[in-house]
């Protein structure tokens, strides 16, 4: 089968739905077809910078609105092979049909660029990775605000880390006046704020960070929160579970050590874990490792 091109489409609906106006009937618009959606999806996420992002938005806006985009995500995520990378991407594409839909094209093209340069702020390992990020959003650099980076992490059943909204939020005050550069070093400097000890079973002084203690890591899976516990005590023994909104795993028991920035557990179940870690703002950070990063707060 030929799929028309888009502004067939479009003129195509439009005279339909005028004779339906003359006729006195009232008709839905079109539900673009799944191939339709594909197109328009494939060419957002292939356009590179800003600028791509917003043409190939506002080209596809009337298919990226679709509630049938929403339905197609939804039906996606549902694919437990998924990794964490595919599953933001799909996340992302919802949130900008729902944004579409509600906002427009422009609106939501913003609010998709301070999610995506959210996302590149905690995979970079230099200011300078970040830098180029902030370089390919550059025409956001004069409209980004603090009430903008609310709004675009603010979204229901967000899954960001606590201490990014600060960061991001300083970042609207500093990138035109510092640049892409400039406010990239200051953002990193803040997060690097604190230095970060070598945690170990035996609690280290009063007042610095410890692994000891109870933490919780909250993603969002099929809709719903998905909340990861994992104890740490000063034997040495450690324990984990998984609590949904209609379930929770049983205890699997462990024991853990450090070695340098280094954690590792062995679980009785056969798991075995051993990745970095650091503390960022009083959330442990574990794996430490670009791209996987996996942030814990604290049940003290």
């Amino acid at each position: 089968m030929t799929t028309l091109p888009l502004l067939t489409v479009i003129t195509a609906a439009f005279v339909t739905l005028s004779l339906a106006a003359i006729q006195g009937q009232a008709r839905p618009p079109a539900v673009p077809s799944d191939l339709e959606i594909r197109q328009a999806a494939a060419a957002i996420e292939q356009a590179d910078g800003y600028a791509d992002v917003l043409a190939a938005t506002q080209k596809y806006e009337a298919i990226i609105s679709s509630p049938r985009v929403v339905e197609l995500v939804d039906a996606a995520l549902q694919n437990a092979a998924l990794n964490a990378a595919q599953r933001g991407v799909l996340l992302l594409e919802r949130q900008l049909a729902i944004d579409c839909r509600t906002l427009g094209a422009v609106a939501a093209v913003r609010l998709l660029a301070v999610r995506a340069i959210a996302g590149s702020a905690i995979q970079a390992d230099t200011p300078q990775q970040f830098a180029a990020v902030l370089e390919k959003f550059s025409p956001l650099a004069s409209v980004m605000t603090v009430e903008l980076v609310r709004q675009a992490l603010n979204t229901p059943g967000n899954t960001w880390p606590k201490p990014l909204l600060p960061l991001m939020e300083q970042l609207a005050r500093d990138w035109p006046a510092l640049g892409a550069l400039g406010a990239a070093t200051k953002m990193a400097a803040a997060a690097n704020a604190n230095p970060n000890p070598d945690p170990g079973p035996n609690p280290p002084p009063s007042g610095t960070p410890t692994l000891v203690g109870h933490w919780r890591s909250t993603t969002i899976s099929f809709g719903s929160p998905r909340d990861e516990h994992f104890v740490m005590r000063g034997d040495g023994t450690a324990e984990t579970w998984i609590v949904t909104a209609s379930s929770r795993t049983p205890v699997t028991h462990g024991r853990w050590s450090t070695k340098g920035t280094s954690l590792s557990v062995a679980w009785e179940d056969g798991r075995q874990w051993g990745q970095p870690f650091t503390f960022h703002e009083g959330q442990l950070v574990f794996p430490n490792v670009p791209n996987q990063r996996q942030f814990w707060e604290s049940m003290r």
